[in-house]
C-alpha cells in the first residue's frame, strides 16, 4: 500500500511536470521510469501503511497523493506557462501573431516565437539538471509530508491560484522589454511618416519591426538563462510553501 501511494504521488507530477510531461516522453518509457522510481524510492519512505484499510480511506491516500504530485507538478511547470504567455507577447509585437505552428506536446497551435521561448527555457532547465532537482524535491517530500496522508487543508485552492496569478505577473516581466521597445519603433515610425511623407511607411515598418525585436529577444537570452538558474535554486521553497496546505 506505501508503494501504491508513492506510485500515486509519482504519477500525478509526470502529468504536469516540466520535462517529463507531454510527448517529450512516451508512455512506453513515462510508465516503466514511473514504476521503476516508486521502487527505488519505496526503501527510503519510513511510512508504513496496512493493506487492511476501508476501502475510503484507501480510495483517500491514492487520491491526495496524486493530487499532490499534481499540484508540485504544477508549481514547477509556473515557469513554463509563463514562458509560453511571454513568447506570445513577442510573437505580437513582431508581427509573428499569423504563424502559428502545431505543438506536438500541447496538441495545440501556438506562435512560432512562443515555441521558440519556450523550447529554451526547456533546454536551459535540462543542461542545469532541473528535472533531477525536481525528482529530488519529490522525494524529499515524502519526510514532510507521508505517504498515508489522508486529507488536506481547505487552503489548498487558494494557494494554488495565488500560485498561477504569477504566470501573468512573470510573462508580462519577461515581455515588458520587447513591448516597450516595440511601442517606441511604432512613435518613432509615426514621426517619420509625419516628417517624410514620401516614405512608405508600411513596407518600411514591418521588416524594421522584425530586426528589432529579433535583435531584443537575442539579447534577453542571457536575462532568460539567469531567470531559469535562480527559479529552479529556488523550486524547492515555492513547491514547499505552496504546499504546506496538505
Amino acid at each position: 500500500m506505501t508503494w501504491i501511494a508513492i506510485l500515486s504521488r509519482f504519477s500525478g507530477l509526470f502529468v504536469v511536470a516540466p520535462f517529463f510531461s507531454g510527448n517529450l516522453f512516451p508512455l512506453r518509457v513515462k510508465i516503466p521510469l514511473t514504476i521503476t522510481l516508486s521502487f527505488i524510492v519505496l526503501y527510503f519512505v519510513p511510512d508504513y501503511i496496512p493493506m487492511d484499510l476501508p476501502i475510503g480511506d484507501t480510495f483517500a491516500i491514492i487520491l491526495i497523493n496524486f493530487l499532490y504530485g499534481l499540484s508540485a507538478g504544477l508549481v514547477a511547470n509556473l515557469m513554463f506557462f509563463g514562458l509560453l504567455f511571454a513568447g506570445d507577447i513577442f510573437g505580437y509585437q513582431l508581427g509573428f501573431a499569423a504563424a502559428n505552428i502545431f505543438d506536438p506536446q500541447s496538441q495545440t497551435q501556438s506562435v512560432i516565437v512562443s515555441q521558440l521561448v519556450f523550447l529554451t527555457g526547456t533546454y536551459i532547465f535540462t543542461i542545469i539538471k532541473g528535472p533531477v532537482i525536481l525528482l529530488g524535491i519529490l522525494i524529499d517530500s515524502f519526510n514532510q509530508i507521508p505517504a498515508g496522508i489522508m486529507a488536506f487543508d481547505q487552503d489548498i485552492a487558494w494557494n494554488i491560484s495565488i500560485v498561477l496569478g504569477e504566470v501573468f505577473v512573470f510573462g508580462m516581466k519577461v515581455g515588458m522589454p520587447i513591448i516597450v521597445f516595440m511601442l517606441l519603433v511604432t512613435v518613432v515610425l509615426g514621426i517619420m511618416a509625419k516628417l517624410l511623407p514620401q516614405l512608405n511607411v508600411f513596407i518600411v515598418g514591418i521588416p524594421l519591426k522584425i530586426l528589432v525585436g529579433l535583435i531584443i529577444l537575442i539579447g534577453l537570452l542571457p536575462i532568460l538563462a539567469e531567470t531559469m538558474v535562480r527559479y529552479t535554486r529556488e523550486l524547492g521553497d515555492w513547491i514547499s510553501n505552496t504546499m504546506n496546505s496538505f
